[in-house]
């Protein structure tokens, strides 16, 4: 009997840890992402994305459009240019007004005035 009740109390202590693993909000997580002529990156703790165009070969830049996919954030377009314009920086913008755990969706194009052509990069989905 002893026995049976060891291994219910194991049982269901298992399904509730379980439970609560599923039950976790989905987590953010800082990135870089490589976008061939620039970069996007996302640092979580300080709640900011933010775009660099590299600062070699001619004029270059990075266009970010940002939207919430889920909940309540901000939504922006911007284009961070390099230092063939001035900027030898990165551009950036704030995500500390989303609801925690939103998810966003980040499409990228860049620019690069050897190739002469706008290139589309993509997207990519995150949380905030």
């Amino acid at each position: 009997m002893m026995k049976n009740l060891i291994k219910t109390a194991v049982a269901g202590i298992g399904v509730m840890a379980g439970s609560l693993l599923l039950a976790q909000p989905a987590s953010a997580a800082s990135f870089t992402w490589n976008v061939g002529d620039g970069q996007v990156v996302y640092n979580d703790s300080t709640d900011q994305i933010c775009a660099q165009a590299f600062n070699t070969e001619g004029p270059r830049w990075v266009e970010v459009q940002l939207a919430p996919v889920n909940g309540g954030g901000p939504s922006y377009t911007w284009k961070d240019y390099n230092n063939s314009y001035g900027n030898p920086g990165s551009t950036c913008r704030s995500l500390a007004t989303a609801y925690e755990d939103t998810q966003y969706r980040a499409t990228v194009r860049t620019y690069w005035g050897e190739r002469g052509t706008t290139v589309s990069r993509g997207s990519r989905t995150f949380y905030s």
